[in-house]
Formats: C-alpha cells, structure tokens, sequence
C-alpha cells in the first residue's frame, strides 16, 4: 500500500505516534492454561520506530529544497 507525502497524511501519522506513545494502539491478550496459570501478552500494529521513519519521510518530501535559490547573470557588453 502507497502512503502519498501529503499535510493530511502527514497529520494521521503524527496522531497514530501519538496514540501508540499514549498506549491507545495496543492489543492485549490474555489467557489461562488447562493448569490455571494466566499469561498476558501486548502486541502493536505497528512500533515507533516504523512511525517515526515515515514521519522523517513525509517532512523531507514535504518540504523540497528548490533546486537554485537566486541566479545572478552578469551582461558584458
């Protein structure tokens, strides 16, 4: 799936640090074995660290650097 550099995209992935940061974007399982032992696990979707990269990626294509930022041209006649 392509994830497009746009302000509105840019937008969701900071929310989604944010919640994942806050612990809103966990899954928790728990269960008990046949002994009666309880087990818990967490799992996310997506870690911080995978977050952060598209943020970085989306700020640079955001925020091109033009090519030349003044020309200066000298006639000789």
């Amino acid at each position: 799936m392509t994830i497009y550099s746009t302000d509105d995209n840019l937008k969701i992935v900071q929310q989604a640090i944010t919640d994942l940061v806050q612990g809103k974007r966990k899954v928790r399982v728990e269960y008990t074995n046949p002994q009666g032992g309880r087990t818990s696990m967490q799992y996310t979707d997506v870690s911080l660290s995978e977050l952060r990269s598209l943020e970085r990626q989306m700020i640079s294509d955001l925020q091109s650097v033009p090519l030349m930022e003044s020309v200066d041209v000298e006639v000789v006649f």
